[in-house]
């Protein structure tokens, strides 16, 4: 027992503090407010303030008040990929922000400037380009999954096998959907629209997997702006209005596939 309390009564080697932009008084910080930044010294440090809990709800799915495990780890997910979401663009906004300053300071110093446009240009391209898909990559998982489980359960009342509902000449994902449409018929179905996003979305998430390809087709392009009501000929990227209308197209679904469950369990068993 005495090693348990040493154990976890040690303090951590790294403490992450949380400094206010007004007490920021860190050697060449890159808070404008704070008086010890060196002029012309390109190396500086990135200065946050950030609730360190932020604890608001995701605005696209809350479980209603009568729920099932994977309902409630849906939104438990989507609110944890929510949260992290705004942190992470917090971070990387001010970073380029101060990356783009240092960059402009070394330019006196020709090999200085070789050296660190190089750094910053990597940086600059990828941070974002990673962080996007892997929120997306993360959406597209927690979405499936719900899928999965509730055909599981499904599957289950109906003495099926999983593995009987796992089409092998398609996505497991559209297996999963027709057998929920046809199990909860006139409760639950998902339009054209929806169906033709989400195998976008997969087409996305398995060009990045397999080859690293974050470009979006030109013909998967016109389908976008048909669906969200862009202008023709905008440029679609997988970016924070991206993954914010995929969290909210995928939301909605699972909104409708909660109270079509619920329709659908106490139809069944209250026979």
């Amino acid at each position: 027992m005495d090693f348990f309390k040493k154990l976890f009564s040690k303090k951590a080697d790294t403490e992450i503090q949380v400094i206010k932009e007004d007490e920021c008084n860190l050697e060449n910080c890159g808070c404008r407010s704070c008086e010890n930044e060196k002029h012309g010294d390109y190396l500086k440090k990135i200065c946050l303030e950030i609730e360190t809990i932020p604890c608001e709800p995701n605005p696209y799915f809350n479980v209603a008040s009568e729920s099932a495990k994977f309902f409630e780890e849906f939104e438990l997910r989507m609110t944890t990929v929510y949260r992290m979401f705004g942190v992470s663009n917090k971070f990387l906004k001010e970073y380029q922000k101060v990356s783009k300053e240092s960059l402009s300071l070394t330019k006196e110093n020709k090999n200085e400037f070789s050296k660190y446009s190089k750094c910053y240009f990597i940086n600059n391209n990828a941070f974002k380009e990673i962080s996007n898909m892997g929120h997306l990559l993360n959406i597209f998982t927690i979405f499936e999954v719900l899928l999965k489980n509730v055909t599981k359960d499904l599957a289950y009342d109906k003495n099926i096998e999983l593995e009987e509902i796992q089409n092998k000449n398609m996505s497991y994902l559209n297996s999963y959907i027709i057998f929920l449409e046809d199990s909860l018929k006139n409760s639950f179905s998902l339009n054209d629209e929806e169906k033709s996003f989400i195998s976008i979305v997969r087409k996305i998430r398995n060009d990045y997997l397999h080859d690293y390809m974050s470009e979006i087709p030109e013909s998967m392009e016109k389908e976008i702006v048909k669906i969200f009501d862009l202008r023709i000929g905008k440029r679609i990227v997988v970016d924070e209005y991206f993954i914010e209308n995929t969290s909210k197209i995928f939301g909605n679904i699972a909104k409708r596939l909660e109270k079509a469950y619920w329709e659908y369990k106490n139809k069944t068993f209250t026979k």
